[in-house]
């Protein structure tokens, strides 16, 4: 079906009215200003005793009956975590791959060369350990860089650099 060039404007005028016009009837369609609506509230009503006498006073304490625990029974105590002995510093991780020699490795000049170093990212809680080796300068951003596979036990490579807790 050809439609005339006259034909065709007077569609798209008409596609472009309605368009505009449609959602402003309907928000204009709501209620109108002077209308207000009557909901009534109904409180609502309970059976059940409240513990409280007509008197105002107290009544007795209820299910207090059996037997007196004599000795403590471990409940109700608290636990303490654990002293760390271990050295420890918060700072960022990032990864790099090392050569396959260093299959553990991480570099650091946080901790001693050699030390087994416990690394904890602090977004989801993982940890892996790696040996701190001598692989050249560690970037001024970063305060570890582990190796690649040791980085993915943790995190996966898109979250670098991580927030992390080492220790030693």
């Amino acid at each position: 079906m050809d439609l005339s060039r006259t034909d065709r404007n007077r569609l798209t005028v008409a596609a472009v009215t309605t368009g505009l016009l449609l959602p402003l009837l309907f928000i204009a369609g709501g209620r109108s200003a002077g209308s207000t609506d009557t909901n009534t509230t109904v409180a609502p009503t309970t059976t059940f005793d409240t513990g409280l006498l007509t008197n105002n006073t107290i009544d007795a304490p209820a299910n207090l009956e059996g037997p007196v625990a004599v000795e403590s029974n471990a409940q109700g105590e608290i636990a303490y975590p654990a002293g760390n002995t271990s050295e420890s510093y918060r700072g960022i991780a990032s990864f790099k791959r090392f050569p396959e020699s260093a299959k553990n490795g991480c570099t650091t000049n946080i901790a001693p060369l050699g030390a087994t170093v416990t690394v904890r990212n602090l977004n989801n809680g993982l940890k892996t350990t790696c040996v701190n080796i001598n692989i050249g300068p560690t970037s001024g951003t970063f305060d570890i860089v582990l190796h690649l596979p040791v980085f993915e036990a943790v995190a996966e490579l898109v979250d670098a650099p991580l927030p992390v807790e080492m220790s030693w």
